[in-house]
């Protein structure tokens, strides 16, 4: 049944044109506003920027929506008609439970026949979080603290981080270029190599499933994270499997799935920034008695450095050897060569 799904103005868009959108068709739409540009300073001799994050603001979105006709080839003149009569019109996505005001930019892609085709438009949304009042997420999915922003856990706007998302967290930055001669009439060139290594501010791509048990539930949570990502100041993204919390802004989105019906499903990713403090540490683990005393080699200066061999369990750290009990930072239990 293809009515009763989109409303433009009002109009139910196939009884009125025979348009309809496709599978796949609202990705776009649904993908989140890019930030504008934030102002940073990039010091040379510093890892990463110094973001200025007192104002972010959501940038206007053109997004392609895809749609069908069906039934003579006039009624889809005469839809594209009332979309250029004016500026904004307004969307009622009732079959996804989503409303918008747009406006027609251009249409990119046109495969017409008699009484099918298949049309491309491009609409801007202007109004990013219009009329919207913040409501907390509330999640239906099973609890997990494998990554948080700002201490939230992505499970409680029932979202998991899918495989993929910890390489890309990982990846080392590229690093900030130092003073570098390159003369045209000699070989190669000649780099500072007395110059410290820093790096680039990185941008990371966290591949996100959002799942709800209603659509009411998907939106709520889907706008919730939205909100909270663009709150003033850097946000903090915990990553467990790395005991490290990573200074980031959110950037920008896309969507690459959506199920609306039955198991619902919303897969997106989320583009961060990370700003500094993004190098990788690692724990230093050395040899000690029961009672917790470093021990010491025969000259008294150097301690025996353990390599433990670990394997991993969502919420707990295991090393073969059980001799020794530790508590992580982030409430893992260690167990010490």
């Amino acid at each position: 049944m293809m009515t009763g799904r989109l409303y433009i103005d009002g109009k139910d868009a196939y009884k009125q044109w025979g348009v309809f959108v496709v599978s796949g068709g609202w990705n776009e739409l649904l993908a989140y506003p890019a930030l504008k540009t934030v102002d940073s300073n990039d010091w040379q001799e510093e890892d990463g920027i110094e973001a200025d994050l007192d104002n972010p603001r959501l940038n206007t979105k053109e997004a392609s929506l895809k749609i069908a006709y069906s039934g003579l080839f006039s009624r889809f003149i005469e839809f594209v008609t009332l979309l250029a009569d004016r500026g904004y019109h307004d969307f009622n996505c009732a079959s996804i439970g989503r409303r918008f005001t747009l406006r027609l930019t251009q249409m990119p892609n046109l495969d017409a026949y008699k009484s099918l085709g298949f049309i491309t438009l491009k609409l801007a949304n202007d109004f990013p979080l219009r009329d919207y009042t913040y409501q907390a997420p509330e999640s239906s999915i099973f609890s997990s603290d494998d990554y948080l922003i700002d201490g939230k856990a992505f499970t409680d706007y029932g979202c998991r981080i899918l495989q993929g998302s910890l390489s890309e967290i990982m990846k080392t930055a590229n690093v900030k270029t130092s003073l570098i001669r390159n003369i045209n009439v000699l070989p190669g060139a000649e780099y500072d190599d007395d110059a410290k290594i820093t790096f680039k501010s990185k941008d990371v791509k966290l591949k996100c499933l959002m799942r709800a048990a209603t659509l009411a539930e998907l939106w709520r949570n889907y706008d919730a994270l939205l909100y909270d990502l663009i709150r003033p100041e850097e946000r903090m993204l915990e990553v467990s499997e790395l005991e490290q919390t990573f200074p980031c802004y959110y950037k920008s989105a896309s969507v690459s799935q959506f199920f609306p019906d039955d198991k619902i499903w919303l897969e997106f990713t989320l583009t961060l920034t990370f700003t500094h403090s993004f190098r990788l540490q690692d724990d230093d683990f050395v040899l000690a008695s029961e009672d917790g005393i470093i021990i010491f080699t025969e000259d008294g200066e150097n301690a025996i450095e353990m390599l433990p061999n670990r394997f991993f369990y969502p919420s707990l750290r295991f090393i073969n050897d059980t001799t020794a009990l530790r508590l992580t930072g982030s409430g893992a239990l260690r167990f010490n060569n």
